[in-house]
């Protein structure tokens, strides 16, 4: 037998579930997930070289990875005028044409760092509460 890849342990796991416990798991991600991308858009630097101020703020989004059961991807898709991404640039600083070093903002990984720590306990809370309900201990 071969072995199991983690996405595909990841997909038996969450399919052991019960209908239930599987909506509840995945609207609460989405919850979450909207509530970090918002908490990085109020992160995100604001500029008056972009094109269009606010831009990178902007084009923060995120949508769920299709056939893969609670998983989502977040992503910074502003362009710029030659059409390549720029927000790891922002984020992790670069060299400008002229030699000099442009600084930092990061704005995404400390966010998504921040955020992460309590992010599995809020989204397993509804689930819990839920599994508790239907299968209550029972009383001596």
């Amino acid at each position: 037998m071969a072995k199991m890849t983690n996405l595909e342990r990841r997909i038996a796991r969450m399919n052991a579930f019960p209908a239930e416990v599987q909506a509840a798991l995945e609207d609460q991600l989405e919850k979450e997930v909207n509530l970090m991308v918002a908490a990085m858009k109020r992160a995100a630097p604001v500029s008056d070289f972009e094109d269009q101020p606010g831009e990178l703020r902007d084009s923060i989004t995120a949508y769920r990875v299709p056939g893969r059961p609670a998983a989502w991807r977040i992503i910074v898709g502003a362009r710029d005028k030659k059409g390549r991404l720029y927000g790891s640039y922002v984020e992790f600083g670069h060299n400008k044409a002229d030699g000099s070093r442009a600084p930092a903002s990061p704005f995404f990984w400390p966010t998504y760092r921040a955020r992460q720590k309590k992010l599995r306990g809020r989204i397993l809370a509804p689930a819990r509460k839920l599994i508790r309900q239907m299968f209550p201990k029972p009383k001596p």
